[in-house]
């Protein structure tokens, strides 16, 4: 296990590994909130002229 950590965090390619996994682990849960956010709001289409995007 030593030697795993040792890897890791001392070598260029173990940094790399722990740069581009995170980028990775980051990505998926991107993905993952925005299919719920999509879930919940969902798109209502265009707007009509008469909207100017202001609500009072």
């Amino acid at each position: 296990m030593e030697a795993f950590f040792t890897f890791l965090f001392s070598t260029r390619a173990g940094l790399a590994v722990l740069f581009f996994g995170g980028i990775a682990v980051i990505a998926i849960i991107a993905a993952v909130t925005e299919r719920r956010t999509h879930q919940i709001y969902v798109d209502r289409g265009p707007t009509s002229e008469d909207e100017d995007g202001w609500t009072l």
